[in-house]
């Protein structure tokens, strides 16, 4: 009997030392779809007569199936991406996403020029270079975006033929937008799912998040969460957005689930070029709120690793001047997976 006990000390030991691929265990399921997502954020989606501040915003991108690069991949080429992480020895699934993005921000009036104090127009068009790394509890995003504000973002020319097809009036000042300055922004996510409840039927948790962004058009620090209840919220982390809150990464599984969902965010904002105007040059003058919040509620509906989502979101002022309480707008969220 002793000598059995030291064999297998020893194969374990041996196992350890040389690194045998089969002292490897994990609760985690790698989902082997792929996903083609469609966001779009815009202020028309709560009210049709409303446009201006940060007035739209659309993400077209790729997001690949998840790799266990721990156990089932760890031979694979991008191995090291698991490396890029505040947890990289900790058991965890990992996916990379690219995308294309556009915001574009207008004033309230639309006259030429903006009145004074008035929201500066600016487009932002940018690559994202996104990875994910999902644990049984905790969702991490990493995001790399490069591209260009001012007229080098096209966001003049997306406009003006939305607004042919739609009907709507034409804004006038373009021509005072933001400069062409190349961008580059770095955004940190940290998403905790807590259960508060979870039965046959209905479910309900907390996301509580943080998020940090550094780079030339926007410096910022994030604390939020959001409330969620519905049914097999073990399907994803939440939805996604394109400038505000927080993202939730793509469903990971096939079951049926929906949720209704209610949130709040506070930032502080250290660097805003669509209000401040560009890195090098003439400054816009207009006075930043450096404090600000997000409130958000909405709905979610999952199956077999498709999603259809839609949420309404409430941002308090970003400047001093501006004429409003604040600005609203929609996010309707297509995930098809395939």
């Amino acid at each position: 009997m002793i000598k059995k006990n030291i064999f297998v000390f020893m194969l374990v030991f041996c196992g350890i030392i040389f690194g045998d691929d089969r002292v490897c265990e994990t609760q985690l399921v790698p989902y082997q779809k792929q996903f083609f997502n469609i966001l779009s954020e815009n202020d028309a989606y709560v009210n049709q007569f409303v446009d201006r501040y940060y007035t739209a915003g659309t993400i077209l991108g790729y997001t690949s199936k998840e790799y266990d690069f721990d156990c089932q991949n760890k031979d694979s080429k991008i191995h090291w991406l698991k490396y890029i992480s505040f947890f990289p020895n900790q058991p965890k699934i990992s996916r990379f996403k690219i995308s294309l993005a556009q915001d574009i921000y207008t004033p309230y009036s639309r006259t030429n020029p903006p009145d004074i104090g008035d929201h500066p127009y600016g487009g932002y068009l940018r690559l994202n270079f996104g990875l994910s790394h999902r644990q049984e509890s905790l969702l991490e995003n990493i995001v790399l975006s490069a591209g260009m504000v001012g007229p080098s973002s096209v966001a003049y020319e997306t406009q003006k033929f939305i607004h042919y097809l739609t009907n709507n009036p034409i804004f006038y000042g373009w021509g005072t937008q933001l400069k062409s300055e190349f961008i580059l922004n770095l955004d940190y996510q940290l998403i905790k799912k807590i259960y508060l409840w979870d039965s046959r039927y209905i479910s309900s948790d907390i996301l509580p998040a943080l998020d940090v962004a550094l780079g030339n058009a926007d410096t910022h620090f994030s604390l939020g969460g959001r409330w969620r209840i519905g049914y097999n919220l073990d399907s994803d982390f939440g939805v996604n957005k394109v400038n505000s809150s927080f993202s939730g990464g793509m469903p990971y599984n096939n079951r049926f689930s929906f949720y209704v969902f209610g949130g709040i965010s506070g930032r502080y904002q250290a660097r805003n070029i669509f209000i401040q105007g560009n890195s090098f040059g003439k400054s816009t003058g207009i006075d930043m709120e450096y404090l600000i919040y997000d409130g958000e509620i909405g709905g979610a509906l999952l199956y077999r690793g498709f999603r259809l989502a839609y949420t309404f979101t409430h941002t308090s002022k970003t400047f001093r001047t501006e004429p409003q309480g604040g600005h609203n707008f929609g996010s309707v969220e297509l995930n098809i997976a395939f």
